[in-house]
């Protein structure tokens, strides 16, 4: 159900699924691949049912805090993305920076290797040997500044399809089964985070990122309501 929408907090990769002809579907799990090929993570480990609990309790919610109150739900998720958008601009507007500054010291080096070969000061093998090295870190460079250009230039721009997401809730009541169609409707990605056993009890975390709005910080209204509803 979860192939390809089910990736690892740590290190990206996505979580792998585990089941044999002889397991139940209570037995079958997820863990990273990065742990499961190179041992570079850890498993991350989760049973399928668990993921699948957890995904439904999530969906349920984000669809309930949506209809029972529409205007603070769209303030929520906007705020949220806005959020999000500034600290990604800001990332990639740091790195962008210090990559611009280290492309344009290079030009000035290899600038300065040409004039100390036309001038005898450095020999033809030292100069090709030391302008290959520079060359492929500065075409290395180039192309690493034209993402991060993409990635500033999107995130000034992105906007969030709220009305999107509305309308594929507007067609379900209150789901309570979580089948692999209502997933792929609602869900772009899940992210697994490593359990916490610290006190003395297994938890663990996922954040659900939803097509159209991404991932949904809960309001305290919203926490009061589901808690009001459910009692």
């Amino acid at each position: 159900m979860f192939s390809g929408l089910a990736y690892c907090a740590d290190c990206g990769a996505k979580l792998y699924h585990c089941r044999t002809t002889s397991w139940t579907h209570e037995q079958e799990c997820y863990t990273c691949a990065s742990y499961r090929t190179k041992k570079k993570c850890s498993a991350h480990y989760i049973r399928a049912v668990v993921l699948e609990q957890l995904v439904l309790q999530n969906l349920q919610r984000v669809v309930a805090y949506a209809q029972d109150d529409e205007d603070k739900f769209v303030r929520c998720v906007m705020e949220n993305k806005t959020a999000l958008q500034r600290t990604e601009q800001k990332r990639a507007k740091r790195k962008l920076d210090k990559q611009e500054r280290r492309f344009n010291e290079l030009d000035a080096i290899i600038q300065r290797l040409y004039e100390d070969r036309v001038t005898g000061t450095l020999s033809a093998e030292r100069f090709a040997k030391l302008s290959e090295g520079y060359e492929k870190e500065q075409a290395a460079l180039k192309q690493s500044i034209a993402e991060l250009q993409s990635v500033v230039a999107v995130a000034e721009t992105q906007t969030v399809s709220i009305k999107s997401f509305l309308k594929i809730v507007k067609k379900y009541t209150e789901p309570t089964e979580l089948t692999p169609a209502l997933l792929r409707e609602f869900v772009e990605k899940v992210v697994v985070h490593a359990p916490d056993k610290s006190s003395g009890h297994r938890i663990q975390r996922i954040d659900v990122h939803y097509n159209f709005i991404g991932e949904v910080d809960f309001s305290p209204e919203f926490s009061w309501y589901h808690k009001k509803t459910t009692a």
